[in-house]
């Protein structure tokens, strides 16, 4: 029963009626509880309770019990003015009373929170009006120069529920939920290939670069960026600008050099003493191991923070994504990974990772066409610095077809039609930020160890070249005789048409059994003629 949601009745019009009647009884009620419960539109007040108001309401801690008040007289007023429209007050005081006892322990616990409560909170602490963006700017500042202290534990799990949807089977463990299954099997390259991957990256290029070009050392200003000429050098140097370029401003015009000394000094390739930036003597035989510099650059860029998304102007506060940027990786990894190197819409990249991190661009009061201005901009430059980083490859669709396709799915007339994937060396990469992420990330080689129908289930939504070699080791792991006899059943007996096809498929990866099998069900009738031949 969806007993806290408005009929027909403005939420206004509801909320001041519902004043009235409290008022005229002498009952103290909050407003701002039940304008929330309606805001919230959920169906059921342990919902509200248990999730909603634990990670959106900044309370006070001496006002919590006055939510229940209110609630309680809430249901008293629904009873007493729309008893007869399937309002029923004792469910709501029941609910309210089951939920009280968690309710203030989830109210207690931060980790509850919600990003935008979370630094509202830092910011109430700190004397910051969240509603003056002038503020927010100068407070964020502050966060980025580590001025201001908060529970960084606290803090990554909040994000972490967050990047995971921060639904009810997180924070609600009752109502649902439990471990996902393994990702599917993604090819990655061995390692004897890893070397020449790396080596062929423009991070590798560019970190190697950057480090030879500072030599005996360069001056820094003070906020640790080169001087407007040294950048422009070093720019022209790395291909990035042309020489004779005018900057009206500085250093922090040309971000690709910004980023560029922000990560070598996050991979401790260089450093700032007195006022200059510095090789680091005992990182330069790093140089030389091509996979150990580029596997630390790739660990590096999500502690980047703000520094990876250069602002417009020196004026402008930290990047909201950039504070946010190791969840936002996760969720890229996760959109990503699954395709196992075939193309993904960054426009449904975009509006996934913009979902899993929203809350950040709540704080401020910026409006929303700012906001999005500001996650297009940053969300673009990410994806730059991967690609220069050799986790993704970028390419505009030019065919007519995935336009219409890409505007269905994202519900945007005017998307944007980059492509995005992973090289083999980002889906080696990212299978190893998984796995220390927790997710179950198997191998094509581990998977050849899982039943026959986990197999063909998890390879089913795979493109062909991901499907192939995977049933391919998975017979390969096992005498062919016994594959062709286990494949040549699952033909007949498998739980559906798809994944029988993928099991007649994989009857030519066995061999002389395999092409038996096939003829022995070919002469039964089995086989449909529109399923792929094999070899007989």
């Amino acid at each position: 029963m969806d007993v806290l949601e408005p009929r027909e009745e403005q939420v206004d019009e509801l909320v001041a009626e519902f004043g009235d009647w409290a008022a005229g009884r002498g009952l103290e009620v909050d407003l701002f509880v039940v304008e929330a419960a309606l805001d919230a539109r959920v169906p059921h007040v342990e919902v509200l309770l248990l999730e909603w108001f634990p990670r959106k309401a900044t309370l006070e801690r001496p006002h919590w019990p006055g939510v229940l008040t209110t609630l309680h007289h809430w249901a008293d007023f629904l009873t007493a003015t729309r008893g007869d429209e399937e309002w029923n007050g004792g469910e709501l005081h029941a609910a309210i009373d089951r939920s009280a006892p968690e309710f203030l322990a989830r109210m207690a616990d931060e980790r509850n929170y919600g990003p935008a409560k979370f630094w509202a909170t830092r910011m109430i602490e700190h004397g910051v009006d969240p509603e003056d963006e002038d503020d927010v700017r100068d407070f964020l500042l502050a966060v980025q120069a580590g001025a201001v202290e908060y529970d960084e534990d606290v803090l990554a799990e909040i994000m972490r529920r967050h990047a995971d949807g921060g639904g009810a089977d997180l924070l609600l463990p009752e109502f649902g939920g439990g471990a996902p299954g393994p990702l599917p099997p993604v090819p990655v390259p061995p390692d004897g290939e890893l070397a020449a991957l790396a080596e062929a990256t423009g991070v590798v290029t560019r970190l190697r670069t950057l480090v030879a070009w500072v030599g005996a050392g360069r001056a820094v200003t003070t906020t640790k960026h080169l001087l407007v000429a040294d950048a422009r050098e070093l720019a022209v140097l790395l291909g990035l600008d042309e020489p004779g370029a005018e900057r009206a401003r500085g250093s922090e015009d040309l971000p690709e050099v910004s980023l560029l000394v922000a990560w070598a000094r996050a991979v401790r390739l260089v450093r700032v003493v007195k006022g200059r930036l510095v090789a680091v003597k005992s990182a330069a035989g790093l140089l030389d191991r091509p996979v150990e510099l580029w596997w630390r650059a790739f660990e590096a860029y999500g502690g980047l923070g703000p520094e990876a998304c250069a602002p417009a102007s020196r004026h402008e506060a930290p990047s909201p994504l950039g504070l946010a940027l190791r969840e936002v990786l996760l969720d890229l990894w996760l959109g990503l990974y699954p395709a196992g190197g075939a193309p993904v819409p960054v426009e449904l990249l975009a509006e996934s990772a913009h979902h899993a991190v929203s809350a950040w661009f709540e704080v401020g009061g910026l409006p929303a066409g700012a906001r999005e201005v500001m996650w297009r901009r940053d969300f673009a430059a990410v994806l730059g610095a991967l690609a220069v980083l050799g986790v993704v490859e970028l390419a505009v669709s030019a065919d007519a077809e995935e336009h219409a396709e890409i505007i269905e799915l994202s519900g945007n007339d005017d998307p944007d039609l980059t492509l995005a994937r992973l090289t083999p060396l980002g889906r080696w990469a990212v299978q190893r930020a998984l796995r220390a992420e927790g997710f179950d990330a198997p191998s094509v080689e581990e998977f050849a160890q899982f039943p026959l129908e986990e197999v063909c289930e998890a390879v089913e939504p795979c493109a062909p070249e991901v499907a192939e070699p995977v049933l391919a080791v998975w017979v390969a792991a096992r005498d062919a005789g016994e594959a062709a006899a286990e494949l040549a059943a699952f033909c007949v007996d498998g739980p559906s048409a798809e994944v029988r096809l993928l099991a007649w498929a994989a009857l030519e990866h066995a061999g002389a059994p395999g092409a038996e099998q096939a003829r022995r069900l070919r002469s039964a009738g089995v086989v449909p003629t529109e399923w792929p031949a094999v070899a007989s």
